[in-house]
């Protein structure tokens, strides 16, 4: 039985809808996030008036030590269940209980302040990030080293897409976390970086307090790091077994 010092998540009965006019926006929740580290504060999205389901009646609990899969095509609801559970998005109806510090990991990384050195942004990202300052001093140079970015005292406009998304990657992948959430990590990496961010996510799976949720469109990846997956078809959990039985049917297009 779970108990309240237990890393896990819980959701019942989950429903998320939007409009034409609710943007999914990640990078507002970083700005958002960046405003109250640096300011202390943050505006609130206004309401609206709700009418399309991304997701419907969702029941799921990942318990710690588990490492999960999210599968299913596009537009099942994926990206939208990784956002409710980081903390990005709000269930538009149903209970959400998330225990442990998450670390949301975006592939495609999110710098949003160009003008900010590499070490600036590190500073600033992991402060969004509800990092201690204790903690990201303790850290800056391990981020540093991981991403071999040489001139990290440079302003991020001036580095390239993938240096960038490199630096993102580093921050959320060597800060401490209990709850990892992983999406498309390896989208646009080079085959190097790829084999250290596989490093990293075996370092991170050996320790069994530790919850894994990943997307990725490589089946092997899901295999090779995931115990569990859960396939999503139009916003409703069809399926909730070992990663390999999930994909066949998946890939079998009966779900």
């Amino acid at each position: 039985m779970l108990t309240l010092s237990d890393n896990m998540i819980v959701l019942k009965d989950v429903t998320k809808q939007y409009t034409s006019k609710e943007k999914k926006y990640i990078g507002k929740y970083f700005l958002r996030n960046m405003g109250y580290a640096v300011f202390g504060w943050f505006k609130k999205k206004p309401k609206a008036d709700l009418s399309h389901y991304v997701l419907k009646g969702i029941d799921l609990e990942i318990k710690k030590g588990e490492h999960v899969a999210i599968v299913g095509r596009n537009k099942a609801g994926k990206s939208t269940l990784l956002q409710l559970i980081s903390g990005i998005s709000e269930p538009s109806s149903g209970s959400l209980t998330v225990k442990g510090k998450i670390i949301p990991v975006f592939g495609q990384g999110n710098i949003s302040t160009p003008d900010l050195t590499g070490r600036e942004y590190i500073t600033l990202y992991a402060a969004a990030l509800g990092t201690s300052k204790k903690d990201i001093a303790r850290y800056e140079q391990a981020i540093i080293d991981f991403s071999e970015i040489k001139d990290i005292d440079t302003p991020v406009k001036f580095y390239s897409t993938g240096t960038r998304t490199r630096l993102s990657l580093s921050i959320t992948l060597l800060l401490p976390a209990d709850i990892y959430i992983l999406d498309e990590v390896f989208y646009g990496s080079d085959v190097f970086f790829k084999d250290k961010i596989a490093e990293r996510i075996q370092q991170i799976q050996s320790d069994p307090e530790k919850i894994l949720v990943m997307v990725s469109h490589h089946e092997d990846i899901l295999k090779k790091f995931c115990t569990r997956a859960i396939l999503l078809e139009h916003g409703i959990i069809t399926m909730d077994d070992a990663p390999g039985k999930v994909l066949e049917v998946y890939n079998s297009g009966n779900s």
